[in-house]
């Protein structure tokens, strides 16, 4: 029977039918993970001429071949890194400039993203993103930053090779406020965080849980998951500024999200997906840090949006995240690390 579940985070339904997922489908989807080298690839070793300045790295300084992980501007940003410039109105606003947008070139080999790759690369690529999260929000406009990953040509990635984009926004996006919203009330009436909360009532019910949290990072598949295989990374016990997160709670995240992508390539046939890095964004008057906690959301994008969807905002979900969640454990006990 179909049925519609609420997310507390933002106040959402989704709506689950799992009698969609036996429709025809037209067309088989490939690996997202490139197959073969690419000869002009701007993100490999040896390339770094063909990409705007370094920014920052991991790895020898100067010493071109062996850097791990690697930063630099992005070549066609989003958002623009000159003084912001405003004009305000009753119904209609214009912003330019006050931002940023950056590549973390998160793989060093062409063939070998972070699910292919020790689950430490991964723990030096969030710490990377910590380092570029902090210098970020240095930038006085900048009221936002937005870390992601696209996996994939149908996951918007426009460059196959592993990376992550960070922007860098004077304006806080739509699906933020509203979180920040909903968590600031909740923390006013109940005194402790809604991650917390929600992070204890999933263990309570267990069956979507694929990791418990033990080793500092819970893993889950939502209950309101608006896609198949949605995969919720939170550092256990919650964190509330991935800024100034100690590195514990880095190593347990980057280990998480490592293992989390691995899972879904090894049961899922390396889809396309996308990760988003939800962060604390710059706070108002009156507004608790301690409300908000942040939390790594993986992707899989096994659907496409369609009217529904992009109408209203309410996603129709053909696999229910209880049944993701014993696939994930399941592919966990076939390859344990």
């Amino acid at each position: 029977m179909a049925e519609l579940r609420r997310d507390p985070y933002a106040d959402r339904w989704t709506l689950f039918a799992s009698e969609r997922a036996n429709r025809p489908r037209d067309a088989a989807r490939s690996p997202a993970t490139p197959a073969a080298p690419k000869e002009d690839c701007p993100f490999c070793r040896g390339s770094e001429e063909k990409t705007p300045p370094e920014i920052d790295r991991i790895g020898e300084a100067g010493d071109r071949p062996s850097w791990r992980v690697r930063v630099v501007a992005n070549k066609f940003p989003a958002v623009s890194v000159e003084a912001l410039t405003e004009e305000r109105g009753d119904l209609f606003g214009l912003m330019a400039g006050g931002g940023g947008h950056e590549v973390i070139i998160d793989s060093f080999d062409h063939l070998r993203g972070l699910a292919d790759l020790p689950d430490e690369h991964s723990v030096q690529v969030l710490s990377m993103l910590q380092r570029r999260v902090r210098a970020l929000f240095e930038i006085p406009s900048v009221r936002a930053v937005l870390p992601f990953k696209n996996h994939g040509a149908p996951a918007g990635a426009s460059i196959e090779h592993s990376h992550l984009q960070v922007i860098a926004t004077p304006a806080l996006p739509a699906n933020l406020a509203i979180e920040r919203q909903i968590a600031e009330r909740f923390y006013r009436e109940n005194g402790h965080s809604l991650a917390e909360e929600t992070g204890r009532w999933e263990l309570r019910q267990g069956s979507r849980i694929v990791k418990t949290g033990d080793n500092g990072a819970l893993v889950y598949c939502p209950f309101a998951s608006r896609f198949p295989y949605q995969t919720t990374i939170v550092p256990w016990p919650p964190q509330n500024s991935f800024a100034v997160s100690p590195p514990g709670a880095i190593a347990a995240a980057g280990t998480a999200f490592a293992r989390s992508l691995r899972r879904i390539k090894d049961l899922l046939g390396d889809p396309p997906l996308n990760a988003f890095f939800h962060i604390e964004t710059r706070l108002g008057p009156g507004e608790s840090p301690a409300a908000h906690c942040w939390r790594i959301e993986i992707i899989p994008r096994l659907t496409v949006l369609a009217g529904l969807e992009l109408g209203s905002g309410m996603h129709i979900n053909e696999t229910l995240p209880e049944r993701a969640a014993e696939s994930l454990r399941a592919a966990d006990a076939r390859n344990p690390t």
